[in-house]
């Protein structure tokens, strides 16, 4: 019995061992977490959110929430005294402010989704030449994209490129 576990824990160092020999030269990266963790990204998405539009869109979406809650509460707490038709008409203002909710968000996003799509067309070619410069100082043999991966150890630095492609990206803006 005790030769069948060391024959095992020889097993399992092997195959740690050649399974670590395997992802050497092999790395992660995050293309949508380095186009929006720049200090770029940040500067562009702190002036969408500071602009008037932006504020209107979701100060009126939150006003009209806060709406749609009291009166979803109302409802509930007077629904026994409320004949049919004001508990109908309730639930029609309610449907009504929800779909306006729902446009406003997505106007709401249309908004971002115009900034990053921006911020990935002006900084596509710094990332892409930091990327290619990384592949060679590293040695990567496979650069495989995070989003089609079902799990990795983000914290393991020889694996993520993310932050330090982010850090470099950084510095080279800085010194534009």
């Amino acid at each position: 019995m005790n030769n069948l576990k060391k024959l095992f824990i020889l097993i399992s160092l092997l195959s740690f061992g050649n399974l670590a020999y395997l992802l050497d030269g092999i790395a992660v990266i995050d293309y949508n977490a380095i186009f929006l963790g720049t200090d770029l990204a940040r500067e562009r998405i702190d002036d969408l959110r500071d602009s008037s539009d932006y504020k209107d869109l979701t100060d009126e979406a939150q006003s009209k929430d806060s709406e749609r809650i009291k009166l979803a509460e109302k409802l509930k707490k007077e629904e026994s005294t409320l004949s049919q038709s004001e508990q109908e008409e309730i639930l029609k203002k309610i449907q009504t402010l929800y779909q306006s909710i729902q446009l406003l968000s997505q106007q709401i996003q249309a908004k971002e989704q115009e900034v990053t799509q921006k911020l990935q067309a002006d900084q596509a070619e710094s990332v892409q030449k930091v990327v290619n410069e990384l592949i060679k100082a590293k040695k990567i043999k496979m650069l495989l994209n995070s989003q089609a991966l079902l799990a990795f150890d983000r914290t393991d630095e020889k694996i993520n490129l993310t932050p330090e492609v982010v850090d470099l990206i950084n510095k080279e803006q800085k010194n534009k």
